[in-house]
């Protein structure tokens, strides 16, 4: 039985003398062509997360990393089997030198595996590639949403009939592929310990605007930055459920058009060096002052300008 979530770091070497830059798209056509849907299901969400796109690293040598995210079905090609056999992405042509998998925990494992003993601090959000994220003004226009709230930095999960009918990011993989009978108690502390996260911008790396070219004169808006996520609460079913959801984040990324390398982002945790419950005694009680604490003036300014105060979570997040 093959352990999933699955993840995998790629080094590949480049074969094309002349190439135009490695494209979102032609990425995720490569993608569709290992693990592909059926068309019906082209639209829907994936299976599976592009970490990004193949980055240089020198001398013709890139670096990649994906995720296989389905609990129940392994992926149809392993990227194992592909070492050494060259793979055309738009222009190039990378043949795979060597696969390492990096990830193989169940979401059983992840969901009901005690933690170590020692309470998690802090954490620090860093994207790797631009993420994208919108939401619609007074008009019903939808503009890009910057400086997101912890509990959409972590996905949704959609709900209808009373039950779970699917869900993106770090919670909508557990809703989506962890076993229904774990995933449904599982959330609800999750989500309940996401509303006491507090976020602050990282110094030097204020969450900002960009704009990506996304090919035939397209562009693509998202943001760019870093922020600390800090639990408010002591208990420790949510500090636990928040490191899950951490490792869940990196696996899945955040936002929508994960499956074309978009919202690819890193996580360092800092945890506080003694054991869990004598953290949670001596954490403590901030002033009430400090939780309204101010983010930089440009972060400020970007969600006057450009994010309404009500977050959406519909849409096509993966394709």
């Amino acid at each position: 039985m093959v352990s999933v979530p699955r993840r995998w770091t790629v080094i590949l070497r480049d074969l094309a003398d002349t190439a135009r830059p490695i494209r979102s798209e032609d990425c995720h056509g490569l993608l569709n062509r290992w693990w592909p849907q059926p068309p019906q299901e082209h639209t829907a969400a994936k299976r599976w997360a592009m970490n990004g796109w193949p980055e240089p690293l020198g001398d013709r040598l890139y670096h990649w990393t994906l995720t296989w995210l389905d609990d129940d079905t392994p992926p149809p090609l392993a990227p194992e089997e592909l070492v050494g056999d060259p793979q055309r992405i738009g222009d190039h042509l990378l043949v795979p030198l060597s696969v390492t998998l990096t990830f193989d925990r169940t979401y059983t494992r992840m969901l009901t595996e005690p933690r170590g003993p020692c309470a998690v601090r802090a954490a620090r959000v860093r994207s790797r590639t631009p993420v994208v994220m919108t939401t619609r003004d007074a008009a019903g226009e939808r503009i890009p949403h910057l400086w997101p709230a912890p509990r959409r930095l972590f996905g949704a999960v959609h709900r209808a009939g009373g039950g779970i009918v699917g869900g993106s990011g770090a919670v909508g993989a557990v809703a989506r592929f962890a076993p229904p009978e774990l995933a449904e108690s599982w959330l609800g502390p999750a989500l309940d310990g996401l509303a006491q996260v507090r976020r602050t911008a990282l110094p030097g790396e204020e969450v900002r605007l960009v704009e990506h070219d996304h090919g035939e004169n397209r562009t693509v808006l998202g943001w760019h930055g870093g922020m600390r996520l800090e639990p408010a609460g002591g208990e420790r079913r949510h500090t636990d459920a928040f490191l899950t959801l951490l490792e869940l984040l990196e696996l899945t990324g955040t936002g929508k058009y994960t499956a074309q390398g978009f919202g690819a982002v890193r996580v360092d945790t800092v945890t506080s060096g003694r054991p869990h419950a004598e953290a949670s005694a001596r954490r403590p009680r901030r002033r009430t002052h400090r939780a309204s604490q101010r983010t930089p003036s440009r972060t400020d300014e970007a969600r006057v300008n450009a994010v309404a105060e009500a977050e959406e979570f519909g849409g096509v997040l993966f394709d």
